[in-house]
């Protein structure tokens, strides 16, 4: 049975992991933020089949057709990716304000679209933000591909 002493002692002797890892490009974060988007958007869409109450509500049907819109243009950004961050955060925030818009304008909160719906909508949050991070953390790091210890 360990003591108080030997327990501190164990600690002491145990060093943080010195691995050094990679951070991604801001072009490959944006890449992933871009397959991502493609698939939880296709997710979203065969969502439609599983809703048996799909198409009651107007406003249900273009949030829809806005979506499948959003999809369009992360497509039309994957094929054709932007070469500078300003211009990928134009769209990447364009189409954000068009999941944004759908979620306030959804009808049925307690329907299966509508959660993914909002999962959308944090995914672009998230990776919209991941691009900017990264691209800022390698201009402070010199464009060293390094990161701080893991």
């Amino acid at each position: 049975m360990a003591t108080k002493r030997d327990t501190g002692r164990l600690a002491a002797t145990v060093q943080p992991s010195q691995k050094v890892i990679a951070l991604p490009t801001w072009q490959q974060t944006m890449l992933t933020a871009l397959d991502c988007a493609r698939s939880l958007l296709e997710q979203l869409d065969a969502a439609i089949a599983r809703d048996k109450d799909w198409g009651v509500s107007e406003v249900d049907v273009d949030v829809c057709y806005a979506m499948e819109l959003v999809l369009e243009r992360i497509k039309r950004m994957r094929i054709n990716p932007p070469t500078e961050r300003g211009m990928f955060e134009i769209e990447w925030y364009a189409a954000a304000s068009v999941v944004n818009l759908s979620v306030r304008a959804f009808t049925r909160p307690d329907a299966y679209y509508f959660r993914l719906l909002e999962s959308v909508q944090k995914m672009f949050e998230v990776f919209g933000t991941a691009v900017e991070l990264v691209d800022l953390k390698r201009g402070r790091m010199g464009g060293n591909a390094q990161s701080g210890s893991v």
